[in-house]
């Protein structure tokens, strides 16, 4: 078992989680390495944005913040302003959680932004979100749109939900979610590229605490999908 046991509930400030599990792939069998899903389905125009701006995660590779900790959005553009930053706000551009993957994503595909969209959302639509698991009481554009959970609300909500259980179902550009320790909770997310990896299945663009860097790895199975989302 590659899979340790998960920190106790009320150390989790978003829920990307902190568990040990590495993506060893040297012993699989890749069946189709440097090819691409291009040539058997046609993207349609925002797929193609978040697929761009995961792409650009990649290469920027920032690191996993194994602190796991609660930041305040000073960053814009990669600049530190030295204060709050509302909407286009960040956290340091060299580090990040699995769900700084996705919100960048959006962002530098210019898709959308996470931080005002879910706010904005969570001021009209409180109930529609988990945040007692918190115990929040007003939205903070800080830390919200980090949660897995407060991720895959949104997501449902405004992205087409795909069933969880096709496993040939999925295309570049999709956000996936997996609950990694049984406890119904999602607690890891991230983005389908374009590569595949073994049993013709594609890789996912992520951020893990193992190898502790955004990579293109071929774990879409390794753990418990609970949301599979598409832009629409």
């Amino acid at each position: 078992m590659r899979i340790i046991l998960f920190l106790i509930s009320f150390m989790f400030i978003f829920s990307c989680s902190k568990q040990n599990v590495k993506s060893d792939n040297t012993n699989k069998t890749v069946n189709k390495t440097d090819s691409t899903l291009s040539n058997k389905i046609t993207l349609t125009e925002n797929q193609k944005k978040v697929l761009d701006g995961a792409k650009k995660c990649l290469e920027a590779k920032f690191s996993y913040d194994m602190t796991m900790g609660y930041y305040v959005c000073t960053y814009k553009d990669g600049e530190n302003t030295g204060s709050k930053v509302f909407p286009g706000g960040d956290v340091a551009p060299d580090m990040g959680v699995c769900t700084d993957v996705i919100i960048r994503a959006l962002r530098w595909g210019g898709v959308c932004d996470l931080q005002e969209e879910i706010y904005n959302d969570l001021k009209a639509n409180w109930s529609d979100y988990p945040m007692s698991r918190w115990s929040a009481k007003k939205p903070d554009p800080n830390i919200d749109q980090r949660r897995v959970p407060v991720l895959m609300v949104w997501f449902g909500k405004y992205w087409q939900n795909i069933d969880a259980a096709k496993e040939s179902d999925f295309q570049p550009g999709d956000v996936v979610a997996w609950d990694m320790n049984g406890d119904g909770w999602g607690d890891h997310i991230g983005i389908v590229s374009d590569m595949y990896g073994s049993d013709e299945l594609l890789k996912l663009i992520h951020n893990f605490p193992d190898p502790g860097y955004v990579a293109e790895e071929d774990v879409l199975n390794e753990w418990t999908i609970i949301g599979h989302y598409r832009i629409k």
